[in-house]
């Protein structure tokens, strides 16, 4: 459900704006070094000068010279105060405030100053501690601190106090007009704001160059008369009167972003920018741009800055909050969305936001609980109940879920958002026929695509192709200008095969955005097909040329890499440039980390599973990739850490405690993961992983029947729990070789094949077969296999490691080879056929050899074949470096140092030889050559 956080500016956010224009803070001053001639005195008197042109910033710099001579000044520390106050920074102006306060300069000037600072700051709880209570003998100043106590009371929803203090300013000095602003305020807060506004025409009657009192006209225009249009004419004629007034520029904007006139509010931007550059607000307003314009990134910078000075500041936040959730910063979201949430409970959109981080972050819980004082409240508002209808669902609670929609339709029967969530519900719960024909309507009668989308994955989950096509169609006349329908229409066409129809629908896309990523994929995925990967290539590297930074490019070229033989270095080298593409993004350094670990590499992976928590530190697949790394590296405690933060986070989500399990597993606390595991399936009861790993704990302690009951238990799955019946039987065959009962295990993962015919399962059983002496049924399978999948490489590979198992070259050989038809760059398949030509004494292996080396240039089996392939080709020399380059990657395989030695006796160089054997000499029969070793070095 979408949000509608930027389309309000909500009354909180001007409350604090009470006593004069509402400011954020920002330092924008600098350290100054140097030294002047001048006295601290006459220092004073040039910031006063300056301070009536209106140079601040050169003020600033003359007060901070005159503290470099005289700390205890407290005129120049009131001054500089105040002048950093009126920049917005009231952080700082609030430690120059105090230390003018400690030097002795009179409440009646400090307090009404410092009562600002607090209140800008956000903290009008220390305000109401420190200052609510002072009294102060200047009128005009007691009046001035009162109506900031009056706005730090309205702040925290104090309306009677808040009178209180206003109708004691007016006492003081009556006709105060910060203190009539405020009072109007009150009155239009209160339910009457056509006595706020009558109280503002008497202020701008009297006063009509008060750019204040026009602001607040406008604002209440907008919030408590609904008319956007005289808001808007109140806010652009205070702008034509003040261009320096910032509040009404922002007044202005709120309306232009509401209405989403984005051209209008770029300008209006640009405006803010050029009357004020370095405010608060007009930082604010920039990252709201930002924002429109979906650079979260940006969004993050310039309200990490805001926050830095104001950290309680409700919109900052909410905005802050708003760009996490967009970049699946999840933590982060709920963090800031939480914070502003306190500070202002009444903030329903802050509310819809922070249950909206919670859901995606598989929290529902969490979700219920935010919403709870909404869906308590008899007035209950449509999204909001909608939110709750997504959570039960997702909590597997359908009999609230329906309730909570059917509260959200009553309350917002024509919100086309809370029609689309319902459906939408619809089509989870499996009613998709009703959903449908909801959507249908909602889609014919809105201008929003958010219907016609949830209308065309309907049509698809019903098979219905030639409805899904009309929704399409639908799509496009919304918007013609937009790649999405087209892209869309291609994929339809894919699933109706009709590959010269797809590819036209999506080279249209691309004709309406050349760099739209899903067509460009799409595209690439065509000429994979159709045998022409090349093709593919160029396509994702010319995408790169137009957008270097694109790191879907880089990772499709990647994955296109190892599906077309790529050696692992090859792949390896663009995902980790993929991670320095866009650092903060999670998928890089996922599949970057998940392919260090298949490698084996476990070191690399935990290094680049760091810097990945590093880059994106809430990211919970990240987490969840750090701890698997630390288990594959053996830092089994931190990992077990890992796993407890994560489910502490997300303490519904049983996968957690699945890693968590295998952490204390592997770490050897089999309690530890037992009770990781029975907490998995009280979350999940059904989960089959769950099941596996206790009965793999009951084999681990030698109850191997205690193992078989729990897979057979899940083999008893209803014919509708197919799932659940494959893994139990899959468990049953794992148990049974383990326990070497290979009869046993070839008949339960036959039921699996007969359930679910995939590689990995006909892989099993094969094996199996062949561990159990069935040579001639496992040979059957293989053939009926690769019958029916002549490009299942995989397996061919496997065909061929089971054949050089056995000695049999000749068909290791001819296995090989297919594995090279299907993936000509396949660097491990090149170094077999070549290792087997030498071996058989064939032609044809230095080529193949050469080719691998240059896939894999880093691993030492790979140079240990060129090194034979260069010995049997008559090049020694070259044929010595290559088996040095293998000891090198591998010093402690004594069998590369064997032949290199040989090599040097080969070459007749003794010395060197001698030297090799020498050391191999030491390893003593510790090494399975060490009778080689001692027969040769008696020959030296």
């Amino acid at each position: 459900m979408e949000s509608t956080l930027l389309k309000t500016r909500h009354p909180v956010s001007r409350a604090a704006g009470f006593a004069a224009a509402t400011l954020m803070a920002l330092t924008v001053i600098g350290t100054v070094s140097g030294c002047s001639s001048e006295s601290d005195t006459q220092l004073v008197a040039s910031a006063k000068t300056l301070l009536a042109k209106k140079d601040e910033k050169g003020a600033v710099i003359q007060l901070k010279s005159a503290l470099q001579k005289n700390p205890e000044s407290g005129e120049a520390r009131f001054l500089l105060g105040k002048t950093l106050l009126a920049q917005g920074d009231p952080v700082a102006a609030q430690v120059e405030l105090l230390k003018a306060r400690e030097a002795g300069v009179a409440d009646n000037q400090v307090a009404p100053e410092l009562a600002r600072a607090l209140l800008l700051m956000g903290d009008t709880e220390k305000l109401l501690a420190q200052l609510g209570s002072t009294r102060l003998e200047d009128p005009q100043a007691a009046a001035d601190l009162q109506t900031t106590v009056a706005a730090a009371h309205a702040v925290r929803n104090q309306i009677e106090p808040a009178n209180a203090a206003v109708a004691e300013a007016l006492r003081l000095v009556p006709g105060y007009v910060p203190a009539m602003l405020m009072k109007a305020r009150l009155e239009a807060g209160g339910g009457d704001p056509d006595a706020a506004l009558k109280r503002l025409d008497a202020v701008l009657a009297s006063t009509p160059s008060e750019a204040r009192a026009g602001v607040l006209k406008g604002e209440i225009l907008l919030r408590a008369k609904g008319d956007r249009k005289a808001a808007l004419e109140t806010f652009r004629a205070v702008i034509a009167q003040h261009p320096e007034s910032v509040g009404a520029h922002g007044g202005a904007l709120d309306i232009l972003f509401g209405e989403v006139r984005n051209d209008e509010a770029r300008s209006g931007v640009a405006a803010l920018k050029s009357a004020a550059p370095n405010h608060p607000e007009t930082i604010y307003y920039e990252a709201q741009l930002a924002f429109v314009d979906r650079d979260y990134k940006t969004v993050r910078d310039l309200t990490e800055r805001l926050l830095k000075v104001m950290p309680e500041n409700v919109r900052v936040l909410e905005l802050a909050g708003a760009a996490e959730f967009r970049l699946q910063q999840y933590l982060q979201a709920e963090a800031l969305l939480g914070k502003a949430l306190k500070n202002a409970p009444q903030q329903i959109v802050t509310r819809q936001l922070l249950a909206q981080t919670h859901l995606r972050a598989g929290q529902p819980g969490k979700t219920i609980e935010v919403l709870r004082p909404v869906l308590e409240s008899t007035a209950a508002d449509g999204a909001s109940l909608a939110l709750a209808g997504e959570a039960y669902l997702q909590m597997g609670d359908n009999a609230r879920s329906e309730e909570a929609f059917k509260r959200a339709l009553k309350a917002a029967p024509t919100d086309d958002r809370v029609r689309t969530s319902a459906a939408m519900a619809q089509l989870a719960t499996g009613n998709s026929s009703a959903a449908v024909n909801e959507l249908a309507a909602i889609a014919a009668g809105s201008s929003g695509a958010r219907a016609d989308l949830a209308l065309i994955s309907g049509r698809l989950r019903q098979n219905d192709l030639p409805g899904a096509l009309k929704a399409i169609d639908g799509l496009e006349k919304k918007l013609p200008d937009s790649p999405l329908a087209f892209n869309l229409r291609g994929r339809l066409m894919l699933l109706k095969k009709d590959l010269p129809a797809a590819r036209k629908s999506f080279e249209v896309a691309l004709s309406k955005d050349p760099t739209y990523f899903p067509s460009v994929a799409s595209l690439a995925a065509i000429e994979v097909q159709e045998g022409k990967p090349e093709l593919a290539r160029k396509r994702f590297e010319a995408l790169l040329k137009v957008q270097p930074k694109n790191y879907r490019a880089m990772l499709a070229l990647a994955e296109l890499g190892a599906r077309t033989g790529a050696s692992a270095e090859e792949t390896l080298k663009l995902l980790r440039e993929a991670t320095k593409l866009d650092p903060a993004a999670p998928a890089p350094h996922l599949l970057y980390v998940n392919r260090l670990l298949a490698t084996g590499d476990y070191k690399a992976a935990l290094a680049a599973a760091q810097d990945a928590t590093a880059a994106a530190p809430s990211n919970f697949d990240i987490m969840d990739a750090l701890g698997r790394a630390q288990v594959a590296a053996g830092d089994y405690q931190r990992a077990i850490s890992t796993f407890k933060n994560l489910t502490g986070s997300q303490p519904t989500n049983p996968q957690h405690e699945l890693r968590l399990a295998d952490a204390y597993r592997a770490a050897g606390d089999n309690d530890g993961a037992t009770a990781a595991l029975k907490r998995a399936l009280r979350l999940q009861p059904d989960l089959a992983l769950a099941k596996r790993g206790l009965a793999l704990l009951a084999l681990a302690d030698k109850r191997p029947q205690d193992a078989l009951a729990i897979a057979r238990d899940l083999q008893k799955a209803g014919p509708k729990e197919v799932g659940s019946q494959i893994s139990g039987y899959a468990l049953e065959g794992e148990i049974e070789a383990l326990r070497k009962n290979w009869d046993a295990a070839a008949v339960a993962y036959r039921a699996v094949v007969q359930r679910q015919r995939s590689p990995d399962a006909v892989l099993r059983l094969h094996n199996a077969l062949l561990a159990g002496g069935k040579t001639a049924e496992a040979d059957r399978l293989a053939a009926d296999w690769m019958k029916d999948n002549p490009k299942d490489a995989a397996f061919h590979y496997y065909l061929g490691d089971i054949a050089l198992a056995t000695g049999d070259m000749a068909a290791a050989e001819l296995h090989y080879r297919n594995v090279l038809e299907l993936q000509p760059r396949n660097a491990l398949a090149l170094n077999n056929v070549a290792w087997l030509l030498i071996k058989q004494g064939k032609p044809g292996a230095l080529p193949l050899a050469q080719q691998a080396v240059s896939l894999l240039p880093n691993k030492a089996p790979v140079l240990d074949t060129l090194s034979l392939a260069l010995e049997a080709d008559n090049q020694l020399e070259p044929a010595v470096e290559a088996q040095r380059q293998a000891t090198r990657y591998e010093p402690n395989d004594g069998r590369l140092a064997l032949r290199l030695a040989k090599l040097y006796v080969k070459q007749g160089d003794k010395t060197r030889a001698r030297a090799e054997l020498e050391a191999l000499a030491k390893l003593g029969d510790g090494f399975i050559g060490h009778v080689e070793v001692a027969a040769m070095l008696k020959t030296l």
